[in-house]
C-alpha cells in the first residue's frame, strides 16, 4: 500500500483536492437552487436525495476530472501547442461532463423518480444547461486554480489565501540544490537553443520526486532547488532517494538524450536542513522566498561536489537524521569553512550501495 502511494502520490493528490472542490460545488448548486428558490426540474430531489446526489456525482466528478487534469499535464502539457492543449481538454471534460449527465438521468429517473423524460428532454430541460454551465464554470476555476498552485509551489496558494506569507516568518526545512555537472561545455556543444530544450527534457523528468514529497523551489539555470518542510515523523530518506530517482530517470532514458542531443545528463546535489524565513517578496513580480544562512550552505555544499568527485553531498547536521543501514553508505569527506561560514562543517559523501 506504501508503494502504490509512493508511486501514485501526485494522482493521488490532485484526485483529492478536484473531489474537495466538486463537493463543495456541488453542495453550493443544492443550497442555491432549493432554497427558496423555485426550479423548473424534471423532478424535485428530497433533502436525502440531494445528498445522495452530492456524494455521488461529487466523488465521480472529482476522481474523472483529476485523472484528466493528470493526465494533460504528465503527458500533453509541454508537448502540444496551448491551442491543441485546450482542444484535448474541451473533448476530455465534455466526455467526462457527457457521461455525468448520463448517469444523473438515470439517478433521477430510478432514485428521485421521474417517467415522462427522454435522455434529450432531461439534456434540453432549462435547469440541466444551467448545471452544464455551473459545471463548466467550475471546471474552468480548478484548472486555474491548480495552475496558479503550479507556479506558486505546491500548497502555497493556501497558505497564500490564509495571508500565512504576508509576515516573515521562520520555517524548518530540507533543501537540495540539484546542479548539472558540465552545463558550460554541454551549452557550448550542441548550442543554446538546444541546450534550452535539453534542460526543459531534464526538468519534464525531475518529476518524479513529486512521489517523495519534494517541492520545487526555484529553478536558476541549470540548477534547480528543491525543498521539504519539516514535519514530525518526517522520513528523511526521502530526500536521498528523491535525487537517486531523477538519476535512475536519466540513466532510463540515456539511448533517448543520446539520440537527441549526443550527451547523457549528470548532475550532482548538496542536502542541508536548517531553519529559514519565508515571506512573500516583490512588487511588480511576486513569489514566495526562503531567505537564510541554510540556503547559503545548502548552495556550498553543492558546489563543492566537483572537489570531492561525489555526486551526493551531506552535511553532517542533515546525516544525523537518517538511520544509517545497507542500502547506503556514507563517506566523511572532509571539513570545510564554507565560502561565508566561520566554522567548518563536516561533508559526506551518500552512494547507493
Amino acid at each position: 500500500m506504501k508503494q502504490f502511494y509512493t508511486k501514485y502520490r501526485e494522482l493521488l493528490l490532485i484526485i483529492r483536492d478536484y473531489v474537495t472542490g466538486w463537493l463543495i460545488a456541488l453542495t453550493l448548486w443544492v443550497i442555491v437552487r432549493n432554497v427558496g428558490v423555485t426550479v423548473n426540474a424534471p423532478a424535485s430531489p428530497s433533502s436525502m436525495d440531494s445528498i445522495q446526489l452530492i456524494l455521488l456525482f461529487g466523488i465521480m466528478a472529482g476522481v474523472l476530472f483529476g485523472i484528466a487534469q493528470y493526465k494533460i499535464e504528465r503527458y500533453h502539457y509541454g508537448k502540444v501547442p496551448l491551442w491543441g492543449l485546450a482542444c484535448y481538454g474541451l473533448a476530455i471534460n465534455g466526455s467526462i461532463m457527457l457521461l455525468i449527465y448520463w448517469l444523473a438521468f438515470f439517478f433521477f429517473k430510478w432514485v428521485v423518480g421521474f417517467e415522462t423524460y427522454t435522455f434529450s428532454q432531461f439534456l434540453t430541460n432549462p435547469n440541466s444547461i444551467l448545471a452544464f454551465a455551473y459545471m463548466v464554470l467550475v471546471s474552468s476555476v480548478m484548472a486555474a486554480l491548480r495552475q496558479v498552485n503550479l507556479l506558486l509551489g505546491k500548497g502555497n496558494l493556501l497558505r497564500l489565501i490564509k495571508g500565512q506569507f504576508y509576515q516573515p516568518r521562520v520555517e524548518r526545512r530540507v533543501f537540495l540544490f540539484v546542479d548539472l555537472k558540465g552545463s558550460t561545455q554541454i551549452a557550448e556543444q550542441i548550442g543554446h537553443l538546444a541546450y534550452s530544450k535539453f534542460l526543459q527534457d531534464c526538468y519534464r523528468d525531475l518529476s518524479v520526486v513529486e512521489q517523495f514529497g519534494a517541492e520545487v523551489y526555484q529553478y536558476v539555470g541549470d540548477e534547480v532547488v528543491l525543498s521539504w518542510n519539516i514535519k514530525p515523523g518526517m522520513n528523511y530518506m526521502n530526500c536521498m532517494l528523491a535525487f537517486w530517482a531523477f538519476q535512475q530517470k536519466l540513466k532510463e532514458k540515456k539511448a533517448y538524450y543520446e539520440r537527441q542531443y549526443g550527451i547523457q545528463p549528470i548532475f550532482k546535489a548538496g542536502l542541508h536542513l536548517g531553519e529559514v524565513t519565508t515571506a512573500e517578496v516583490g512588487q511588480i513580480k511576486r513569489e514566495i522566498a526562503y531567505h537564510g544562512d541554510t540556503i547559503n550552505v545548502t548552495s556550498r555544499i553543492q558546489e563543492k561536489c566537483n572537489a570531492y568527485d561525489s555526486e551526493l553531498l551531506v552535511s553532517e547536521r542533515f546525516l544525523d537524521t537518517i538511520h544509517i543501514n545497507g542500502k547506503f553508505r556514507a563517506e566523511l569527506k572532509g571539513e570545510e569553512i564554507l565560502r561565508g561560514k566561520q566554522e567548518a562543517i563536516k561533508l559526506y559523501s551518500i552512494e547507493q550501495k
